[in-house]
């Protein structure tokens, strides 16, 4: 059964959709900010370390950029990125602006660093916060994480108080963690599944690794045997219930083959990097012709309507090929949908 995570939601933006088909797209959907490229941890799996983890948000940018976001009209922003986003000093105070402004806003943390002045910031202004949580042990935790033991501990500390602000006061945040499955936490993925329901997270997500062509860690995917993913899938399906989820995302999503040779969802997304860089392809930030341009040197405005923004999109439409893109790309089912729109295959369409 397809899940939140592995499908999509641009159907619910006719508006968005009908200005993308006349060319004139007002603003992108969603935001993705990266505050900061330093992480407290090195996950061995990361995509991101190729980048090197370095670089970080001039001091009230976020803020400034938060004002253009809302101005624009952008429905929601994400802080996660590149590196550890509680590290940097302006993160709390944009997730709350953000909110202020009218914009849906969420967060992704390895969560090691949250402190008590964070769980009532976090549960009153949040729609929902992800925990990059890959590990079923303290010694697991620090080889996987490439952290301190004592963070495993740290982490199932702080999902417990943020559910109990989250109880206290009612909020409507959503808890959710993520585990990246690879061979060195595999055994350890269906007690930390039930240790995460006890600790009344919203829904516990296991997700496929996959390779990056300029990282160098890889696995070997012989580890993922049919008999070890029907088990965990049926003993996920075990736990769960009306407050918690166990997803087991899809496999399907991990082909590189696509039915589209051109990205239509490039524009709905935009991830903006710790440099002030503005991408729409994620994974494609070695390539500096993908950046639609920089927020430290122009308003995001003038990047949207700018000559860049338009080479940037067709050159990831006209010189990558789709079908040697990551195999979960964000882009891929909103693309898929956006191809159907453009392209139907359903005959007779006028006869609705």
């Amino acid at each position: 059964m397809t899940n939140f995570l592995d499908s999509h939601k641009i159907n619910y933006h006719p508006k968005e959709i009908a200005q993308f088909l006349d060319g004139n797209l007002k603003a992108p959907i969603y935001v993705e900010i990266s505050p900061t490229g330093i992480c407290n941890h090195k996950c061995l799996f990361c995509h991101y370390n190729y980048l090197g983890h370095e670089g970080k948000f001039i001091k009230g940018k976020i803020i400034e950029l938060i004002h253009e976001l809302a101005q624009m009209g952008v429905k929601c922003v994400v802080f996660a990125g590149n590196g550890e986003p509680t590290l940097h000093v302006d993160t709390l105070e944009a997730i709350q602006l953000a909110k202020k402004l009218g914009m849906d806003v969420a967060l992704s943390t390895n969560g090691a660093l949250l402190n008590e002045k964070h769980f009532e910031i976090l549960a009153k202004n949040l729609t929902w916060i992800r925990f990059s949580f890959n590990a079923g042990s303290e010694e697991n935790y620090a080889h996987v994480h490439q952290t301190k033991e004592n963070d495993y501990n740290k982490v199932i500390e702080n999902i417990r108080k943020l559910k109990s602000v989250k109880d206290e006061i009612k909020s409507e945040i959503t808890i959710g963690t993520q585990f990246v499955l690879i061979p060195e936490n595999k055994d350890y993925v269906l007690q930390h599944g039930k240790t995460l329901k006890a600790l009344g997270v919203d829904y516990f997500s296991v997700k496929h690794f996959y390779e990056h062509s300029h990282n160098e860690f890889n696995v070997n995917s012989n580890f993922l045997t049919d008999e070890f993913l029907e088990n965990l899938t049926i003993e996920s399906e075990k736990l769960c219930d009306e407050s918690f989820k166990f997803i087991v995302r899809s496999t399907k999503n991990l082909s590189s083959q696509r039915v589209y040779d051109k990205c239509y969802g490039l524009e709905f997304l935009l991830f903006i990097d710790e440099q002030g860089d503005v991408y729409s392809c994620f994974s494609h930030q070695y390539d500096k012709k993908t950046i639609l341009g920089n927020v430290f040197e122009n308003s995001f405005k003038d990047i949207w309507n700018s000559a860049q923004k338009q080479d940037a999109v067709d050159h990831i439409n006209n010189c990558i090929n789709k079908n040697q893109c990551q195999p979960n790309c964000r882009h891929h089912q909103i693309n898929n949908y956006l191809w159907e729109i453009k392209h139907p295959k359903m005959p007779h369409i006028n006869f609705i």
